[in-house]
């Protein structure tokens, strides 16, 4: 409950005068707090910092009008929160964060109010220095490029001979199966269009002018159906897509071309029809459900053998590994060729470990150890659609962001914010804080890696989302299939698809391009955003994909460069990325250089005003006065050749319809 002393009592701890560092921070580093307040007759004001099993009381000392102390952060790393208790004329009054929200300008209450976030993380976090300057593209093996031979019809052949319904496409072209096969009640995924690897090998080329370095595979193992998180063999690539051999080729013929390979690391479950299940009785070995005596049996739970079992979200074709079997844990992970060693022997630089959140983070660790045993450079990222720093699952707090387990998360938060405030329905007010919530909350290593995606195969591809006036959730496949995004709405969603882009590929982190995305296709939930690749489709924006990737790969400000964010008015966001003295936002020693974006995503010219002299979150006062001299003359729009100048470090700037600026100030 808010209550008196509202405009007389301060903190925002995205600002250095407040909190200094204002974001995460190392354990055992130093930070300090400031809370400011005019009345007269403050008694006492104490920071109370709270954890699990952790409370700390520091009574802060008045300086002019602020109160302030120097505490230690934590020396375990963990998720943290602060209020402050400050007694007034002998009444207690509490100050914490709006609500709503753990960062930035608080709110006064009468009773212990919501907290402020401060992460503490791993001295020793680092990722990948390459991973954080990528460009990243995900593929879906099947339908990114057809092979020239005969590789797709003899893995096909190959699954009808395990007794499995396979399908293979007549034509590239026709859409996907999206209901049951005769003689079946149920939508089976196990149509094929004849992708394979070496047709993603045979693609290199485009995939590198597009300025892509790295390609993410959904599953390559072989599996019952066409999306293969139903793994049949970790060993064995599906032989619709090709061999061994054939992966082998790709990683080294992508390595020549300075590009990396990430895998799907689907480890929670297997399928049913699995060498190691062995349920339907494909395979000749005995595999946990038909015998106890399998080398497989303790890596699943039986409750009444062999019929019932633990199933990931109740589906009976995935049962659920027990994450914490010995044998499991040597085959999958410890073992001298473990299936994630072996991989990375292979060729591959990394994985995407597929839902996060079903395998414990002590799993999540022997993983990551293992890949950076073998591969000191291996990145891992890990499938999490929400928050990574405050995630629970399973009623456990995940610790994801704090070092040692993931070098990376998909960052599907973003992906909502930036469609919500490009479609109305949210404002650019709304976007700024949640870009500065994040970069506040997430640890800077972590942050110039998150997996910046705008579509995948588990969501609408953003062509429809931002071009669609419903929510695909709301549609059956059939209505699904049928719907029709109108020429006016599909140009309307390309011209705010063209606006995604210019945020992702300038914001921190890894900017991911869904196949197909660069080409303008369309598509609602699975099987429809998972449509063999197109060069069809209306409104392409390739160019404009191949001029982000350039700009971006031009520059290490642009990579792990500052961020400092701007929203002028409800339609319009300025982001500035800088750097300065030589040292990235990391610490690292890079090239010195400030730019600066904007987006309007109103159909309306918006004239608006950028002031770089105000008091921005997260930037640094030295930074900012090092900068200002910069911020007068005349600078080129790198995308639209248009000029705009910046007078006494204020620009005035008329942006054009669903218009973008991106400027090299210096």
């Amino acid at each position: 409950m808010l209550i008196n002393y509202k405009k007389e009592m301060m903190h925002d701890s995205t600002m250095p005068e407040y909190r200094d560092p204002a974001g995460a921070v190392v354990a055992d580093a130093p930070v300090v707090l400031r809370f400011r307040t005019k009345l007269e007759n403050v008694e006492s004001v104490y920071l109370c910092l709270i954890g699990d099993g952790f409370h700390e009381d520091h009574l802060m000392r008045r300086e002019g009008d602020a109160w302030q102390t120097e505490i230690t952060a934590p020396s375990i790393p963990d998720v943290y929160w602060y209020y402050f208790m400050v007694r007034v004329g002998g009444r207690l009054s509490y100050y914490g964060a709006a609500a709503g929200r753990t960062c930035g300008i608080g709110a006064v209450y009468s009773a212990p109010p919501p907290s402020y976030q401060l992460t503490v993380y791993d001295k020793g976090f680092e990722v990948p220095r390459w991973f954080q300057k990528s460009v990243m593209y995900q593929i879906f093996p099947d339908r990114f490029r057809p092979g020239r031979d005969s590789t797709a019809r003899q893995g096909i052949a190959y699954h009808l001979a395990k007794g499995r319904r396979a399908y293979l496409h007549d034509s590239w072209d026709e859409e996907p199966l999206f209901t049951p096969l005769p003689g079946e009640t149920a939508y089976n995924p196990c149509d094929y269009f004849g992708g394979t690897l070496k047709g993603i090998e045979a693609s290199l080329d485009y995939l590198k002018s597009l300025g892509v370095n790295v390609l993410y595979l959904n599953p390559i193992f072989e599996a019952a159906s066409n999306h293969r998180y139903n793994t049949a063999d970790y060993f064995r690539v599906d032989p619709v897509l090709g061999t061994e051999e054939d992966f082998r080729s790709l990683c080294r013929a992508a390595e020549g071309r300075g590009m990396h390979i990430l895998l799907d690391g689907v480890f929670s479950h297997t399928g049913s029809d699995s060498i190691y299940f062995n349920r339907e009785k494909a395979y000749d070995t005995p595999g946990a459900a038909n015998s106890p005596d399998s080398p497989y049996y303790t890596w699943y739970t039986f409750e009444r053998y062999p019929d019932q079992y633990r199933c990931w979200w109740g589906f009976t074709s995935l049962p659920e590994i027990n994450k914490q079997d010995p044998g499991w844990q040597r085959y999958v992970i410890t073992g001298a060729d473990s299936v994630v060693k072996h991989w990375l022997r292979a060729g591959a630089a990394g994985y995407r470990i597929d839902v996060a959140d079903e395998l414990p983070d002590d799993v999540l660790k022997k993983i990551y150890e293992a890949a950076k045993q073998t591969k000191s450079e291996a990145v891992m990222i890990g499938e999490v659609w929400e928050d990574a720093t405050t995630k629970h699952s399973y009623g456990v707090k995940r610790r994801y962001a704090l070092g040692g387990i993931l070098d990376s998360v998909t960052n599907y938060p973003l992906r909502s914010a930036m469609i919500a405030f490009l479609k109305g329905q949210s404002d650019a007010f709304d976007l700024k804080h949640f870009l500065v919530d994040q970069a506040a909350n997430y640890p800077a290593p972590l942050y110039y890696a998150l997996t910046n995606l705008l579509s995948s195969h588990d969501v609408e591809r953003v062509r429809t989302a931002l071009s669609a006036r419903i929510d695909p959730h709301q549609l059956t496949r059939e209505q699904q299939a049928s719907f029709v995004v109108s020429d006016s709405q599909n140009k309307k969603g390309a011209r705010r698809q063209r606006l995604a882009a210019v945020l992702q590929f300038c914001l921190p982190g890894v900017p991911c391009v869904y196949y197909g995305d660069e080409k303008g296709m369309t598509g609602f939930l699975d099987p429809f955003n998972r449509a063999p690749f197109t060069e069809k489709a209306p409104y392409d924006l390739t160019d404009e994909y191949r001029r982000l990737a350039g700009l971006r790969a031009s520059a290490d400000t642009l990579q792990t460069g500052h961020v400092v964010y701007f929203a002028p008015d409800a339609d319009c966001l300025g982001v500035l990325r800088y750097i300065i003295g030589g040292k990235d936002a990391l610490g690292r020693p890079a090239g010195d250089g400030v730019y600066f974006m904007a987006v309007n995503r109103s159909d309306a010219h918006r004239l608006v005003v950028f002031d770089f002299a105000g008091k921005h979150s997260l930037f640094a006062e030295a930074d900012q006065q090092s900068l200002l001299p910069l911020f007068n003359g005349t600078f080129t729009c790198l995308l639209t050749q248009k000029s705009f100048t910046f007078i006494d470090a204020l620009l005035e700037m008329s942006l054009d319809p669903l218009g973008a600026v991106w400027l090299k100030v210096a």
